[in-house]
């Protein structure tokens, strides 16, 4: 009985630990992130004010399958390669996609969701800004 049980014990911490690891997978990017974007909310991380920017503001991000371009008055801020991943957002513990940009693995991550024709950027740490985009092309 005494073995069933440290056995039944055993099998319970190895499928407990498997579970709770972390995998980082690449997933393929969804073409509902391609596309062109403009800027509608910022939000201030520390204060929690919300910014809202009119339509035709100009201040836009592109995606294509695997590079971006950011615009502000519609002149070109910065341009790259990006990559997607599911990870883990430490804030809630749930999995969502990460966006790395230019290959930056360092530093603060930042996730992102589309809902309702908006993107919205949502960066893992307290008090941390937030950018909310709605679809144009």
């Amino acid at each position: 009985m005494k073995r069933h049980l440290y056995y039944m014990i055993l099998f319970l911490m190895a499928a407990g630990y498997w579970m709770a690891c972390k995998k980082e997978s690449n997933v393929p990017v969804s073409d509902s992130l391609r596309g062109t974007w403009e800027l509608r909310d910022d939000v201030n991380g520390m204060t929690g004010r919300v910014t809202h920017h009119k339509a035709g503001n100009d201040t836009t991000i592109k995606f294509t399958s695997d590079t971006y371009e950011s615009r502000a008055g519609g002149k070109l801020i910065k341009s790259g390669t990006y990559i997607v991943k599911k990870d883990t957002f430490h804030l809630d513990h749930t999995l969502k996609n990460k966006i790395i940009f230019d290959n930056q693995q360092n530093g603060i991550s930042t996730f992102f969701e589309i809902s309702d024709n908006k993107l919205s950027f949502i960066i893992d740490a307290y008090d941390a800004p937030g950018l909310v985009y709605e679809r144009i092309k």
